[in-house]
């Protein structure tokens, strides 16, 4: 039997956690969730993408994180149910993937490339759908513009004295840019990743072309006027710009948060965020950017699938108690000077006391 060389390795070692995390929700979907099995895919596929975007916090920790996501209440809400649209929308997105992918090889040529994918995936929409969102590939392209957002300001904006930094690679650039502009055509509230997405591209010092920035600029000004035509004018009851003033919708938008990881949940997040922003402070920035941006929109609407629209906001949460576990196990390694890591691994595993939990909430409701 062939062995594995190292690059192999290193690349199993890399996804090995977003796999099992994905495959684990992917079954507890399909068989506690009674989820479809095109829908659970689309659901497993963001669990992978968010997963994968932890990875550097930790083998165990990004695994127990990528559970967690998949076992709070807003993102369980979304199982059950029969077969729908969301899943032959979810395998559009992947055939434009593919199609762009083909298209940049063949004519060696990324713009078109990125053109060729964004068409595709237009004549399936629209010729199957219409204009109706999918909040699965919401779902889906918010999880994977996250994983995109971290590896790349992970790349160039390292921790001092760990590594040299790295210009950003073309799948995280082209990769931002598809994902942007399918989940802004899906659904305009992906619009908000904007600032989040602009910010990482300049902090990262990405050299982009012209038209790159004329592309984003012409989604983001589209997008908005998008969200301002399908959140604010046909709703106006349920979007108010002057509501964040209220007390009572920042209390109602606390509880919303407090009700998926409690609030020790809450505390980990702050901490994470935290140490994040000590050690990582692009990437403290620009995931912060983007929580407000969500939060906002939460405190100013209450209207249809309020909730779900909000995910990114329990993802990010997520991701910040995750490093926040992660730098307790740092802590206790080197306060006990174990020079393989094990007390983070030992840390770590406690952290699957979270996704346990609400695993037994969900098996008992």
């Amino acid at each position: 039997m062939q062995r594995l060389s190292t690059a192999q390795r290193n690349l199993l070692r890399q996804w090995s956690p977003a796999f099992i995390a994905a495959s684990l929700s992917w079954l507890l979907l399909l068989y506690v969730g009674a989820t479809p099995i095109a829908r659970a895919s689309g659901l497993a596929l963001a669990i992978l993408g968010v997963t994968a975007s932890m990875r550097p916090m930790g083998f165990v920790a990004s695994t127990a994180g990528g559970l967690t996501l998949a076992l709070c209440p807003l993102f369980w809400s979304q199982t059950g149910g029969n077969e729908s649209q969301p899943g032959t929308i979810v395998i559009a997105a992947i055939v434009a993937l593919a199609v762009m992918l083909l298209a940049s090889m063949l004519l060696r040529r990324r713009d078109l490339g990125i053109g060729f994918g964004v068409t595709v995936f237009l004549l399936i929409f629209w010729n199957q759908f219409g204009v109706a969102p999918s909040l699965r590939l919401t779902g889906l392209a918010t999880a994977w513009l996250l994983y995109l957002l971290v590896d790349m300001i992970l790349l160039t904006n390292p921790r001092p004295g760990i590594k040299p930094a790295s210009a950003p690679k073309p799948v995280h650039t082209l990769g931002l840019l598809f994902l942007f502009v399918i989940g802004a055509l899906n659904d305009p509230l992906v619009t908000l990743f904007a600032p989040a997405i602009v910010l990482a591209l300049f902090l990262s010092h990405a050299k982009l072309p012209a038209w790159y920035w004329f592309t984003v600029v012409v989604i983001v000004f589209g997008g908005f006027l998008l969200l301002i035509r399908a959140y604010l004018l046909p709703q106006a009851a349920d979007m108010d710009l002057l509501a964040w003033r209220e007390a009572s919708r920042w209390i109602e938008l606390g509880e919303l948060i407090i009700a998926q990881f409690s609030i020790v949940g809450i505390a980990l997040g702050v901490i994470g965020l935290a140490r994040l922003s000590r050690w990582y402070p692009p990437l403290g920035v620009v995931t912060m950017i983007a929580y407000a941006a969500y939060a906002f929109f939460g405190l100013v609407y209450v209207g249809l699938h309020r909730e779900i629209l909000l995910l990114p906001l329990t993802t990010i949460q997520v991701i910040w108690m995750t490093y926040a576990v992660n730098t307790f196990g740092q802590w206790a390694n080197k306060s006990l000077e174990n020079d393989f890591g094990l007390w983070i691994h030992i840390i770590s595993a406690f952290y699957f006391i979270v996704p346990a939990l609400l695993l037994i909430n969900i098996l008992n409701s």
